[in-house]
């Protein structure tokens, strides 16, 4: 009789569990919806092109540079909340090294019935990293953001030495009106 009860108090507590939310990009996406989804906020998630200003960068005659970087982008993690129709996201980018290193946009938006964004918010951006390690740090600090957890634990002055979370920090935000980092003065 107690091995009967044990096993349904096990079966009850995996019951309970919650399942984990899928994240990967090809969970909710085909590799075609994918390259066009990293398209459309490479202009906010990446490092402004060369003679472009904020107010110009979405000119024509910066297409095939956005185009080039959205190819070289990968989409690390994705995830659309039910309730709020919000899109999540991670993007990584490749940051100047002398070795392979990356950096993680993480964020979330919102589209019109058109596929037009009409919120967009950057939540942290990461310190470059080689990709493993980058992977593994941003995989933890997404699955925080997405469940509405508190990531200041992570941001350098609070993390201990160990680098996870470059932006916000006591000097940079987001600015989700102007869609971009900005200094505070």
């Amino acid at each position: 009789m107690k091995f009967i009860y044990s096993l349904f108090i096990i079966a009850l507590f995996c019951s309970c569990q919650k399942e984990p939310k899928k994240i990967l990009a090809t969970d909710y996406l085909n590799r075609k919806q994918i390259e066009a989804f990293k398209y459309d906020i490479i202009r906010y998630s990446d490092i402004i092109v060369k003679n472009a200003t904020h107010d110009t960068k979405f000119g024509a005659q910066f297409d095939s540079i956005y185009t080039i970087k959205a190819k070289s982008a990968d989409l690390y993690y994705y995830y659309i909340d039910k309730n709020s129709n919000e899109i999540y996201f991670a993007i990584a980018r490749i940051a100047p090294s002398l070795k392979v290193k990356r950096v993680v946009t993480a964020g979330k938006l919102t589209k019109d019935m058109n596929g037009n964004i009409t919120f967009y918010e950057e939540a942290f951006r990461t310190w470059k990293m080689e990709i493993p390690e980058l992977k593994i740090k941003s995989k933890l600090l997404f699955e925080k953001y997405i469940q509405g957890e508190d990531l200041t634990e992570y941001y350098t002055k609070n993390s201990k030495g160990e680098f996870f979370i470059e932006f916000p920090d006591d000097i940079n935000y987001y600015d989700s009106d102007l869609r971009r980092w900005e200094t505070k003065k």
